[in-house]
């Protein structure tokens, strides 16, 4: 197999911000596995919350291209490709041709039945109340019912306050990527439930979380920048109730099928996340997502342009992907 891969941002329609950053582009790497003939594409983002940049994602890529040429599998490349984003673009192009050569779709293959839609979120970026209030409404008027909220540590109660009152039968779920400490948690906790917001996601950081153990709150937490790896279930099942599997942090869609068995195994709800993907980092991940309790896979809705064969959002529901797309 020959791997050709390219660099590429894909402006965002308004700036994503959150409380660590503001993006103006989605910066991914489109990757090409040829053989012969087929030719299987995958795709990834970066990881900057893990000192992941743009030159670790590449000289990944280029140490698997040896491996490629002498036909590594999915389970070659997660053993020896250690950057968990250029692991899912390769695992992604590797089912991709996989499915091409079979003459198979990627739901036959995976053996997992194929929905024509799920139900996702939409995420309202950190901005002033009045327009996180005004994203709100736009996505509710839209058909988005699940809106995922990114917060910081100011006016949280506030813009929260906001958006209920705007979208009163809107599910909530507030994001606060690792923006809090424990205190703060605590004190917003309750307020916040009595908002109707039903899920925390990631209120400290992923270094200083083991605190959760002082959480006193009744809205249940879910774990992303502290979730990477099934050796990561013990010790989050002890301090979260959901976690957050994106396939840039696992390595890609095969060990983000095992991660989803093992979570719900325990007990643990899963959320489908996304790091501003097209769709062709959209489809794998959709994939995975008809298995999830929670899925926020609204990276194409919030890009300014897609890929050819675009995935479509209907109502809130986003449907499944083209086989030309991806996995067919």
């Amino acid at each position: 197999m020959d791997l050709l891969f390219a660099y590429q941002q894909w402006p965002y329609a308004e700036t994503f911000r959150i409380s660590r950053s503001a993006q103006a582009n989605s910066e991914l790497f489109t990757v090409y596995l040829r053989d012969g003939g087929l030719v299987g594409r995958g795709e990834c983002g970066l990881l900057p919350q893990y000192g992941q940049g743009r030159e670790d994602v590449e000289a990944a890529l280029i140490a698997a291209a040896p491996l490629l040429a002498e036909g590594a599998t999915r389970a070659r490349i997660a053993a020896e490709i250690a950057n968990s984003s250029a692991r899912n673009a390769l695992d992604s192009a590797l089912w991709d041709l996989e499915c091409r050569r079979a003459g198979q779709d990627i739901w036959q293959l995976v053996g997992v039945p194929r929905r024509a839609e799920i139900e996702v979120d939409l995420t309202i970026s950190v901005n002033p109340t009045a327009k996180m209030r005004d994203d709100a409404l736009a996505a509710f008027g839209r058909g988005f019912r699940i809106l995922k909220l990114k917060a910081g540590q100011d006016e949280v109660l506030e813009r929260v306050e906001a958006i209920a009152a705007a979208c009163p039968s809107a599910r909530l779920i507030v994001d606060a990527n690792e923006a809090w400490d424990i205190d703060t948690l605590n004190r917003l906790a309750e307020p916040l439930r009595a908002l109707g917001v039903e899920l925390i996601e990631q209120p400290l950081h992923h270094k200083a979380d083991d605190a959760l153990a002082g959480y006193g709150g009744a809205i249940p937490l879910c774990a992303d920048e502290s979730c990477s790896s099934i050796a990561d279930l013990d010790r989050l099942s002890r301090l979260y109730q959901a976690i957050n599997i994106k396939l840039d942090k696992v390595g890609g869609l095969t060990p983000g099928l095992e991660l989803q068995a093992a979570a719900h195994a325990r007990g643990l709800k899963v959320m489908l996340g996304c790091s501003g993907p097209t769709s062709l980092g959209a489809a794998p991940a959709y994939v995975l997502g008809t298995l999830c309790d929670y899925v926020d896979l609204d990276g194409p809705a919030l890009l300014l342009d897609d890929r050819a064969q675009p995935m479509a959002y209907e109502q809130g529901k986003l449907l499944c992907f083209d086989s030309g797309l991806w996995g067919g």
